[in-house]
């Protein structure tokens, strides 16, 4: 790491002695300076105390806020510490979440128990930002033990939802076609509970027997068992006290079994595999120009009707792997 490039031990201090502002801190350097995550999950690791992570997901529209805004108000009155991750998209000009702190959840943001953080998806393709992993271990070391990530939005390939939470509330409504969502290749098996909101509408009724009737062919082939169906209209706050109790349940089912560790480690070595990647990516690139290599190579192996494998065997003997992680980010550790 560059010298100069590390976070300050005020900061540090400052965030063990519960400083709410040294919290936002250490999320915003995870967002904008990934050159610090190294040092920064070497600092929280031993501090983390075991938070359940919850994912909320679903298409655009299905009120996913008002949703988790609900069940982080239940969560609290619990007893519990949440943290809330909202991953909005980002602004084209700014890199910056268009919608910063939700405006469904301003009614929370008063309690000291709550801790609400907007992250801008960026160059994130799965309904998360690359940081919101960082930014939830930062939540888990900070004191929070349930911690709600509420994705962009899901379709067939945005499964990072799978990767990050411990159990994962998929939410639809009725009349817009989700359940040509919920029918397609992974979607079907991304969620722990199936929430239609917005039950007051029309087409409830028909959305419920599409979601039985697909979970029979599912148990017939078993190939999954079938997750509980719940209602509920979250903008009139009905129904949000059952689907709270069967995540609980749920997630004392996680913890009892060994699942949750399972999923710990499922997530550790994710990022192991990731780092790794992203290394051999950034050592290739300080040898060469790649991209433009890359181009240029492949231009010329298409015109020969050649095997790309030759320049890749190639490549790979020249890397020496040092683990680095010197991508861009910021001038001091303020």
């Amino acid at each position: 790491m560059p010298a100069g490039r590390s976070i300050k031990p005020k900061l540090w201090d400052e965030f063990f002695k519960g400083s709410r502002l040294a919290c936002a801190r250490l999320i915003t350097k995870v967002e904008n300076c990934p050159e610090l995550i190294p040092e920064i999950r070497d600092k929280l690791i031993p501090h983390q105390k075991g938070a359940i992570r919850i994912g909320i997901t679903g298409p655009p529209g299905v009120g996913k806020s008002t949703v988790t805004a609900a069940l982080a108000r239940r969560a609290l009155k619990a007893n519990h510490s949440v943290g809330v991750i909202a991953v909005d998209p980002s602004s084209p000009f700014t890199g910056g979440a268009f919608l910063g702190d939700r405006v469904r959840m301003q009614s929370l943001s008063g309690d000291q128990h709550i801790f609400i953080r907007s992250l801008a998806s960026r160059d994130g393709q799965g309904g998360l930002s690359p940081s919101t992993p960082h930014a939830a271990d930062i939540f888990d070391a900070f004191g929070m033990d349930r911690i709600f990530i509420e994705t962009v939005g899901v379709g067939q390939a945005e499964l990072d939802v799978m990767t990050c939470a411990d159990l994962i509330i998929l939410v639809l409504q009725p009349g817009t076609g989700d359940i040509i969502q919920a029918l397609k290749a992974g979607i079907f098996e991304v969620g722990d509970i199936f929430l239609v909101n917005k039950a007051d509408l029309p087409g409830t009724e028909t959305l419920l027997d599409s979601l039985r009737f697909l979970f029979e062919i599912s148990a017939r082939e078993k190939t999954k068992s079938a997750p509980p169906i719940l209602t509920a209209s979250a903008i009139q706050d009905r129904g949000l006290d059952e689907v709270f109790a069967e995540m609980e349940r749920q997630i004392q089912g996680i913890v009892q079994s060994g699942r949750y560790q399972e999923k710990k480690r499922s997530r550790m070595e994710h990022e192991i595999k990731e780092s790794i990647r992203q290394n051999l990516w950034e050592r290739f690139s300080t040898l060469t120009n790649a991209r433009e290599e890359i181009r240029i190579v492949s231009g010329r192996l298409l015109k020969n009707r050649q095997s790309p494998y030759p320049y890749i065997r190639k490549t790979c003997a020249q890397i020496k792997i040092e683990f680095t992680n010197e991508r861009s980010g910021c001038e001091n550790g303020e």
